[in-house]
């Protein structure tokens, strides 16, 4: 199709069929409503809420830094890694082998969950060990992920004075494990990746369903139009046609070595039949023809469901 944008009485003439299907006072009640359409709400709120979290988080590892020193060893930074969308399947693999937390502020549910070797570190640095070390491929046993306990415990207070900070409002800490169900169930998931680097390995993961932190925008109005209202608008758009004459297939060394004047065979006839395309999409098939002196295309047969009957 040509990339030629339509011209006003183009869009009028669009304008116009839509207008005529619309549904009129004093219709026939019986007439179906316009139905509701979503234009996938969750994907577009997740793409609005990603900058906002991305603030929130980068506020949280100066919070953290400051709350964390004490309690894991050695010399170390959180640093914001980025912000995708995911699905709830997804966030459910994620969440394995991990320390889990959650948040609710009034209807802002969110997730945080910590993995890697400063789980095991910390646990070791609670029971006396002066240079911990850990694996940070093996998952952390039960007992580390309960001796880790207080210091995931301060990562969520801080991120909740982060959270105070940016929108004035409390974020407690949440027992309702029924917050991670929602989270795995839903369709488009929210996830905030901060790192650890320098002496300690390990991730920070943040979770948040986008609706339950922005509102859902208000759904558009579908109304359907006529069919044949649709096709007669756009009967005047100009649409490229290409008729493939034929291909020709050349090493590279022959295609340097073109002269003028050479002569190259094509696979077809004179007389074979050439395909006609639009927009990259084969629509018929034609044979070509001369008319008052001018090479010309008859169209033999039409592609069947792309056109016209032939």
């Amino acid at each position: 199709m040509s990339d030629a944008v339509l011209d006003p009485q183009e869009l009028e003439a669009i304008q116009d069929a839509i207008r005529e299907s619309a549904p009129r006072k004093g219709v026939n009640p019986s007439d179906p409503e316009p139905t509701r359409l979503a234009l996938i709400a969750n994907d577009r709120i997740a793409d609005a809420i990603k900058p906002v979290l991305i603030n929130l988080a980068t506020r949280w590892t100066r919070r953290a830094g400051r709350a964390l020193r004490s309690q894991l060893p050695g010399s170390w930074q959180l640093d914001v890694v980025g912000a995708e969308a995911i699905d709830g399947a997804a966030a459910k693999e994620e969440l394995r082998g991990g320390w889990i937390a959650a948040g609710k502020a009034d209807d802002a549910e969110i997730v945080l969950a910590v993995h890697g070797a400063v789980i095991d570190i910390a646990a070791a640095r609670r029971c006396g060990a002066s240079e911990p070390t850990a694996e940070g491929s093996r998952p952390p046993s039960a007992i580390s992920l309960r001796l880790f306990q207080p210091v995931g415990r301060a990562m969520l207070d801080s991120w909740g004075a982060a959270w105070q900070e940016m929108f004035d409002r409390e974020l407690a800490v949440s027992n309702d494990l029924s917050i991670v169900s929602r989270l795995i169930e839903a369709h488009t998931v929210v996830r905030i990746a901060v790192a650890f680097s320098g002496a300690l390995a390990g991730r920070v993961q943040i979770y948040a369903r986008p609706e339950t932190l922005l509102p859902r925008p208000a759904a558009l109005a579908a109304i359907k139009a006529k069919a044949t209202s649709i096709a007669n608008a756009l009967s005047t758009v100009p649409v490229e046609l290409v008729v493939e004459l034929g291909t020709l297939r050349l090493p590279l060394s022959k295609l340097r070595s073109l002269d003028p004047g050479a002569t190259y065979t094509l696979p077809g006839f004179v007389d074979s039949r050439v395909p006609v395309y639009c927009a990259g999409v084969l629509k018929a098939w034609a044979k070509p023809v001369v008319c008052r002196g001018v090479l010309a295309i008859q169209i033999i047969s039409v592609v069947h469901g792309q056109g016209a009957q032939s």
